[in-house]
């Protein structure tokens, strides 16, 4: 297996100083899910980590359950933004090439083919790139330009190899956290820019 993209997902609403949950999140996650199963590139497979919430395995059940590409495991409601979430994804993943997709984002068709194409893990531990903005007040899609910086860098504009066994911790800040413990000491570089859709803000109807 060449990636493995870690999904974790709870569908309730959330809210803390700095942002609060999207509008209709079962929609949302069916599109996330349904842009992994549209890759150009197959040599993939998406974990899934229900956060506590069984309606996440009831839509899983019913959509994807036999699919070989989806894996899927419940575990109990953590603390928001737990680390724990993702570090059970990384135990069952089975990719050389680990990646991320929140529930509320999207993939291009073209995205693991770009980094699959670009991510040479005999060379760098770990990659990034630019991702794109597309919200309610925007025509079309805007590129935000990534630097492994505070502020700059988050899950969905970075790729690393399995094999360096990172670990995330639990707090809003946890994107940086694990980027800067873990990934910024290793050798890194920045290819070109997949498509990761960073909807969150995004109105339903426009999907």
């Amino acid at each position: 297996m060449r990636i493995s993209v870690i999904m974790p997902v709870n569908l309730g609403y959330y809210k803390c100083d700095v942002t609060q949950s999207a509008s209709h999140p079962e929609i949302r996650f069916m599109y996330a899910v349904r842009s992994f199963l549209s890759q150009v590139f197959k040599d993939a497979e998406l974990i899934i980590i229900s956060d506590g919430d069984r309606k996440v395995e009831d839509i899983w059940t019913h959509l994807w359950v036999g699919n070989p590409s989806i894996r899927f495991k419940y575990i109990d409601k953590r603390e928001p933004y737990s680390g724990v979430v993702r570090n059970v994804g990384l135990e069952m993943a089975g990719g050389d090439i680990i990646c991320y997709l929140d529930h509320d984002n999207v993939f291009g068709p073209n995205h693991l083919r770009i980094i699959d194409e670009n991510f040479d893990t005999r060379e760098y531990d770990w990659v990034y790139y630019n991702y794109y903005l597309v919200d309610t007040v925007m025509a079309d899609k805007v590129m935000r330009n990534v630097d492994p910086v505070y502020c700059s860098i988050d899950t969905g504009a970075i790729a690393h190899k399995r094999s360096i066994g990172v670990e995330w911790e639990t707090g809003y800040g946890h994107d940086w956290w694990m980027i800067e413990k873990y990934l910024l000491p290793l050798k890194s570089m920045k290819i070109p820019t997949p498509e990761y859709y960073f909807c969150h803000f995004r109105k339903i109807e426009d999907f």
